[in-house]
């Protein structure tokens, strides 16, 4: 039997939000600081996950700093494994400046601080060997990357691997992916990722590529229009809720590959886990942060 359901490997960011009128492009404006909170985006959707009761684990790395202790807790809390994460001496934990506007729309600036001091003598590989699943999301340095290759690659055949590279690594391509993507069994993106990999946003025809590439199954998320997920045999649109208000964007990506996943894990239907994923990222926009609330997954459990 083995130890873990699905182990993360990405950033460990704390968060800390601002509050916009509206976000600018060469003008003033004032900020309003609303709260810091545990992000890094492998990190929210494994946090999710162990709130839904699988067993979960992490790789990365925190600053021996208040804020990384608050991510180690967070982690805890809800019975992540943090054996796997190094605590650097003398750094800062990394460090995420979101702000956001009166739509709920965010710009984020992300600070590496500890994220890009990880090494490879960092790793314990033995520590995948124990997992179902490998999740891995986007470092801001190149060995880093260079790691999460390396790591991909040692993964045993029948490991799974699910893969949301974020901005940062789509822009550096689809060849500088391809290491991990034809590893991929879900590989999650939103439409300006999708743009940025396949040269179109549209999801059937980015998709596509991205299948061809090596991943068996690909997720797009769509904001407001929902999602659409296809393993090159069957495909499907999934509406979103239309929502009154949305609070904060952050880490609503993050919250649909929870669901998703967790679908896989439940053995539902692909558009069975599209909507579990959209019932999670509904739950993210309504509130400030990446890290959905207990309460919120024990309603969704129920």
């Amino acid at each position: 039997m083995r130890a873990f359901d699905i182990v993360g490997f990405g950033a460990l960011n704390l968060d800390e939000l601002y509050r916009v009128e509206r976000l600018l492009d060469d003008d003033e404006g004032e900020i309003v600081f609303v709260g810091a909170y545990p992000g890094g985006s492998a990190a929210n959707t494994i946090y999710a996950l162990a709130q839904l009761g699988l067993r979960a684990g992490f790789l990365g790395a925190v600053g021996d700093d208040e804020a990384g202790r608050i991510i180690l807790e967070s982690f805890r809390n809800v019975g992540v494994d943090t054996s796997g994460i190094v605590i650097k001496p003398k750094a800062k934990t990394g460090r995420a400046l979101g702000f956001l506007d009166a739509q709920g729309r965010r710009t984020l600036y992300i600070e590496p601080g500890a994220n890009s001091l990880l090494r490879k003598a960092d790793i314990d590989f033995s520590y995948i060997s124990r997992t179902k699943f490998l999740h891995v999301s986007s470092f801001v340095g190149e060995e880093q990357w260079a790691i999460q290759c390396e790591l991909v690659r040692a993964l045993a055949p029948n490991t799974l691997v699910s893969f949301a590279p974020g901005a940062i690594l789509a822009r550096r391509g689809l060849r500088t992916l391809y290491p991990v993507l034809k590893r991929t069994h879900v590989f999650f993106l939103n439409r300006r990722e999708l743009e940025l990999l396949a040269h179109t946003d549209d999801p059937e025809v980015g998709a596509r590529s991205l299948l061809k590439a090596g991943s068996k199954i690909v997720v797009v998320t769509l904001g407001a229009e929902g999602s659409y997920v296809t393993d090159g045999k069957r495909a499907y649109r999934v509406e979103a809720p239309r929502l009154r208000r949305i609070v904060d964007t952050t880490g609503a990506g993050d919250a649909f590959a929870a669901g998703f996943l967790y679908g896989l894990f439940e053995e539902r239907e692909l558009r069975e886990c599209a909507e579990l994923g959209t019932q999670l990222a509904k739950l993210a926009v309504s509130q400030l942060g990446g890290r959905l609330r207990n309460a919120a997954i024990s309603r969704l459990r129920q």
